[in-house]
């Protein structure tokens, strides 16, 4: 009997294909769409006076591709920090989650300002921590976030969710089978599911990395058999 997965982001054919054998069914149903802000509308918000950027988000990363950004980058995640330096950007330091960057700006031997380039739907711990330590902080949208809420008429054996917001516009039309797995990419994304689901098994990606996701999913499969 196959087992059915969703995806709620897309993920290349080609990473499928060769991660799931044939008795794997996978469907990505993106449940975010990303619209980046023009180059010229990011331009506009830099505070060129502050030469330090944080960075959470690959999405942001897309939509600064070709800008000229002077200063140090203090990120979000090791994948978008990998894409910050393959545009040569100088990144000072990477953590896995925004509670584990935040103190380290604090304590840091940083000046007080930052450009915060984020996406339309960003959380409030970054800017409430700063902020409540006296933090300037100049935010600049770099993508806007725009919930695809789509009922499904299929049931799923494993359901994968990276981010809250994704998992909220999921949640408006369609609901999880007790039977169901629930995997996810980080912590964040498992505490909004779990006040929805508190019953349900959540497994959390240990690294966020979507990589990482599948390696857990796979890992299940092959235990159950």
């Amino acid at each position: 009997m196959q087992t059915k997965i969703l995806f709620t982001k897309l993920i290349p054919s080609s990473v499928l294909e060769k991660e799931f054998g044939a008795d794997v069914e996978v469907v990505c149903k993106p449940t975010l769409q990303i619209e980046l802000t023009s180059a010229g509308e990011i331009l506009k918000q830099i505070d060129y006076s502050i030469h330090q950027f944080i960075v959470t988000s690959q999405n942001t990363v897309n939509a600064i591709q070709g800008l000229e950004l002077n200063g140090h980058f203090f990120v979000v995640g090791k994948k978008t920090a990998e894409k910050l330096k393959a545009q040569n950007r100088e990144v000072v330091l990477v953590e896995d989650y925004a509670e584990d960057l935040a103190p380290k700006l604090i304590a840091g031997n940083y000046v007080p300002k930052w450009n915060f380039l984020c996406g339309s739907s960003r959380r409030d711990l970054l800017v409430n921590e700063l902020s409540k330590a006296n933090h300037g902080i100049n935010q600049i949208i770099t993508y806007q976030s725009k919930q695809i809420v789509d009922p499904l008429n299929e049931k799923f054996d494993i359901y994968a969710f990276f981010s809250p917001l994704s998992f909220n516009a999921f949640h408006q039309q369609n609901k999880i089978p007790e039977s169901s797995r629930i995997f996810t990419i980080g912590n964040t994304t498992t505490s909004a599911i779990q006040e929805v689901y508190p019953n349900h098994e959540i497994i959390t990606a240990q690294t966020p990395l979507v990589e990482v996701v599948i390696e857990n999913i796979k890992k299940y499969i092959n235990d159950k058999k």
